[in-house]
């Protein structure tokens, strides 16, 4: 059970955290984190007419789901108020099923925040809105009785055109042909904080099951203090916010990560590729054999397993496989393990 201080906590380090998608986003985190410091009781509906809420951006194979809101006449995402003792998350995957009828899952299993907006909303409410990414399948919605019948499967494009500005710039960051934007850039010390929360939630959606050996406070210094200081580390920038990195050492991929709700975007090939072309001699990796998402990946992208292990040489104790890509190039020693098989 989280506490209410302790829920007060996670969300401002969330919400500090995230790189805006526009100029309205990096607007809306500092007046949100004012109220949220405060606001006696910021999840309550009743205590005070400013107040937090839980949104659902539910997106598919067709689309975005949007509907027309019953008091507000816009076409919008589905989501509304947190009812006493739910999270937020909980709260946007709720209103979405009730307000869409569809069966939705957060990306990984694990609540990703994809958004947040300060917008005025019905009887005189202030909405500190928290926007949760949700995938649906391609069924037709059904929402529940009450809820309005103005529903539907929307084209990204299509979208982004018909809904408010406060949704759109969140669409235009998620949507798939954003692709054709993706920025790779060498990463600075300032991308620290964003890269940490990026690493953290990657890692506990691609490593169910294996132990947590680090706190997130010694993740976030490890990747501060050693990682970007002694790696070549580049990042995937798409429309303002980061979606992935990737660290090299001589010729090992040291660390690839994708924030969950980019996997499957194209973006961890963009990364390798840009590995593959400023070391051609060839590349090596290690992964956990629990990791087979992962492992597919690299197959695909050519790497061939080299070498596995019963893990008594990681940190996590974990079976784990050395793959390598041979590039124009072959030979040289295998490297070293790094930063202890994170």
């Amino acid at each position: 059970m989280v506490s209410p201080s302790e829920l007060r906590r996670s969300i401002a380090a969330e919400v500090g955290a995230r790189v805006p998608v526009d100029e309205r986003e990096a607007a809306a985190i500092p007046e949100f984190l004012h109220h949220l410091a405060r606001l006696d009781d910021p999840f309550s509906e009743t205590a005070d007419p400013v107040h937090v809420t839980g949104s659902a951006i539910v997106v598919g194979g067709r689309g975005v789901v949007l509907h027309r809101h019953k008091r507000l006449g816009l076409w919008l995402q589905p989501g509304g108020h947190i009812d006493p003792g739910e999270l937020p998350w909980d709260a946007a995957y709720r209103e979405a099923i009730e307000e869409t009828g569809l069966a939705v899952v957060h990306p990984s299993g694990v609540p990703h925040l994809v958004h947040v907006d300060v917008h005025a909303g019905p009887r005189g409410h202030t909405h500190l809105d928290l926007r949760y990414l949700l995938i649906a399948g391609d069924a037709d919605p059904d929402p529940g009785e009450g809820e309005s019948r103005a529903i539907g499967w929307f084209d990204w494009e299509d979208a982004r055109r018909l809904t408010d500005p406060g949704l759109a710039g969140a669409l235009a960051a998620l949507q798939p042909s954003s692709l054709d934007r993706v920025e790779l850039r060498p990463a600075v010390a300032a991308d620290a904080p964003w890269l940490g929360h990026l690493y953290l939630r990657s890692t506990r959606a691609a490593l169910v099951g294996l132990p947590v050996v680090h706190t997130d406070d010694e993740t976030m210094r490890w990747l501060a203090d050693e990682l970007l200081p002694t790696r070549d580390v580049w990042v995937a920038v798409v429309a303002g916010a980061v979606a992935g990195f990737v660290a090299l050492a001589d010729g090992l991929v040291d660390q690839l990560y994708l924030d969950p709700p980019w996997i499957g975007r194209g973006i961890g090939r963009r990364l390798l590729d840009h590995a593959k072309t400023s070391r051609p001699d060839g590349l090596e990796l290690w992964t956990y054999l629990a990791n087979e998402r992962a492992r597919r990946f690299y197959a695909r992208e050519g790497f061939v397993e080299a070498e596995r292990t019963d893990g008594s040489g990681n940190e996590l104790r974990s079976p784990d496989v050395r793959l390598a890509w041979p590039g124009v190039t072959t030979g040289g020693a295998a490297p070293r393990r790094g930063s202890g098989g994170r």
